[in-house]
């Protein structure tokens, strides 16, 4: 399937292109949700997500019961997509009730680093609500809390086009491969990347439910994306830009 990531930044740090020879993080290896021929779109990376206070950082629980999921192509693909926080604990994600059709699994590795685990944090949520968003038709925006105004506008523009408005995905995403490095060109911004596959995925029709024809995997199906982050005024870090994508083979570690 394709996932859509707004791309701005015109190089990609040397650090993050080169293969994971000596890469050692405790990562899991997850299924994705795009299928084959379109662009991403992301972001990574995701969204002001439901717990009041914690936009950024996604590292506690919200005590509000989640909503019932999703479900694309049948009754309650008309009701608003509005996921609620569910965080097991400190360093954990924020999980979107995506539908039974659609797993996406993400790497647990975190920096040692306490300021760089709260950025692949934020990353991590924000490319799981954008996801959402596009597993949604649009619908849901809780990407927002994750990024700066900048980003913002691109992204929603991003996902009000008719390929995302008219479509949803199911199968598995993985996102694995996760590296955090500190920006060679921004004083104080964290760059984190990660691998993503979405070879078992496929784009389906929204309200059908129906997979979309012509959908072969390729080597465009396994890639490394970049989101760079900055801190925000209230502290907490948002996705500012995306680097180039790293495609398969280059990013030969991205492919299992």
């Amino acid at each position: 399937m394709n996932h859509r990531h707004p791309i701005r930044t015109p190089r990609l740090p040397a650090a993050l292109t080169r293969p994971a020879a000596t890469h050692t993080a405790n990562t899991t290896r997850v299924a994705s949700p795009r299928a084959a021929t379109r662009p991403l779109a992301r972001t990574t990376t995701r969204a002001a997500i439901l717990c009041a206070g914690l936009i950024c950082s996604g590292l506690v629980a919200c005590s509000s019961p989640p909503p019932p999921a999703f479900n694309p192509g049948g009754p309650a693909s008309t009701a608003p997509a509005t996921p609620v926080a569910q965080s097991s604990g400190p360093g954990s994600v924020v999980m979107p009730p995506f539908g039974k059709n659609a797993r996406i699994v993400m790497t647990d590795y975190l920096p040692k680093d306490a300021e760089m685990a709260k950025a692949a944090v934020a990353d991590k949520d924000y490319e799981l609500a954008f996801l959402y968003a596009e597993y949604t038709g649009g619908q849901s925006d809780d990407w927002a809390g994750y990024v700066g105004r900048t980003m913002e506008a691109q992204v929603r523009a991003l996902l009000a086009k008719p390929d995302v408005t008219t479509e949803s995905f199911k199968g598995t995403i993985k996102i694995f491969g996760l590296r955090v490095i500190r920006d060679p060109a921004i004083a104080g911004n964290l760059d984190v990347s990660a691998c993503f596959d979405n070879a078992k995925a496929v784009n389906t029709d929204l309200k059908s439910g129906a997979v979309l024809p012509g959908q072969v995997p390729s080597n465009d199906n396994y890639y490394r994306f970049t989101d760079q982050l900055a801190k925000a005024s209230d502290g907490q870090w948002q996705v500012v830009s995306n680097y180039p994508i790293v495609y398969y083979p280059q990013a030969k570690e991205c492919k299992p």
